[in-house]
């Protein structure tokens, strides 16, 4: 994603006010929300990345937290977009991952046997066969 030092600079305060230090876990500024993993989110959603200049020309020398309320009262959609782009890209951020514990999506083996067999509970649709309508044909 193409954006100066100055508007990656804005966009990280504001990322900030909705992801602030806390707990063990690092600001959105500081798990690098405004760098490199913004630029995967962007690639994934072009269509919120093309809206982020016009947020971020309003953000500009202006005190983020106002600019937060602002968009969440009066312009909810761009709001929406940085509320899916600043969290999309904190959470890429490996360090984060692992403060929470997360290793990410793993395939999780199918038990063979499932429990709705165990319980009886099909045994009488077996015992009773298989029985339906014939679709009429026209």
């Amino acid at each position: 994603m193409i954006l100066t030092e100055a508007q990656r600079l804005t966009l990280a305060r504001l990322a900030n006010v909705l992801i602030p230090a806390g707990n063990g876990f690092p600001s959105a500024s500081e798990a690098g929300v405004a760098e490199a993993f913004l630029d995967r989110v962007a690639a994934a959603r072009p269509d919120l990345a093309k809206v982020l200049p016009a947020i971020l020309e309003l953000a500009e020398n202006r005190d983020p937290a106002e600019v937060i309320d602002e968009l969440q009262t009066e312009d909810p959609e761009a709001f929406g977009v940085l509320a899916e782009l600043v969290p999309g890209a904190y959470f890429l951020n490996p360090e984060v991952r692992r403060a929470l514990r997360y290793h990410g999506q793993t395939a999780q083996p199918i038990d063979p046997h499932p429990d709705y067999e165990e319980d009886g509970l099909l045994q009488s649709v077996i015992q009773r066969g298989p029985i339906y309508r014939a679709t009429p044909t026209d």
